[in-house]
């Protein structure tokens, strides 16, 4: 692993490698040869790979005690991953089936198109994405807790209105973990999570062509 870690550059390239050749592969097999069976080799070889990237970035930070900016990509891919990317994986996956079969001149693909969502399903979906950011929003955050503990700054706001204030405009981050790199990403993502949270929640309040959501 020390020999890895050393050359922990190399590594990354390699992966980026393996995920190009991975992705084209599994794209030309599914949907030009249609082989949805033998894709799916590649398409797990794409996810060893990403938790292969994910593992440098671990032991990087337990060799070097640092959480860098290496580190701050994996964790937004991961939360990506476990957030949005599936739904955005299925309608990629049908989008390109039907353009393979009209480019290929062949019949179009039995897919049926997305359901459009309107009133209240439409804010139980919103819902749903909400309450699943704000679990992993809570979860990351007690994890850098637990790993790096609050910065000295938080005892020393006088009120929350001071503690926001520095939150969000100071130039390096301080608060509220003790580590500046996280302080950042923390500072980053709150400002998603709150705009996220207004536009989900704001479907339930002013519904999708639909009456008031319950």
């Amino acid at each position: 692993m020390d020999y890895i870690l050393a050359h922990k550059w190399m590594f990354l390239i390699l992966a980026e490698v393996i995920f190009w050749i991975s992705i084209i592969t599994f794209l030309v097999l599914r949907y030009w040869f249609g082989k949805k069976t033998l894709s799916f080799v590649f398409f797990l070889l794409f996810i060893i790979n990403d938790l292969w990237i994910a593992s440098l970035g671990f032991f990087d930070y337990l060799q070097t005690g640092q959480f860098s900016s290496y580190q701050v990509v994996i964790v937004v891919v991961f939360l990506y991953a476990i957030t949005y990317g599936k739904s955005d994986f299925k309608k990629l996956d049908s989008y390109i089936q039907i353009y393979v079969a009209k480019w290929k001149g062949g019949p179009a693909p039995a897919i049926a198109p997305p359901k459009k969502l309107v009133g209240k399903e439409h804010a139980q979906k919103e819902r749903k994405h909400f309450y699943v950011h704000l679990a992993v929003y809570a979860a990351a955050h007690l994890v850098f807790f637990l790993l790096f503990g609050l910065s000295s700054r938080v005892y020393e706001m006088a009120s929350m209105n001071q503690f926001f204030d520095e939150f969000f405009s100071a130039k390096e981050g301080t608060l509220p973990f003790a580590n500046p790199t996280v302080n950042n990403l923390s500072r980053i993502w709150t400002l998603i999570f709150v705009i996220d949270s207004i536009v989900a929640l704001s479907y339930t309040v002013f519904p999708k062509g639909g009456g008031k959501a319950s």
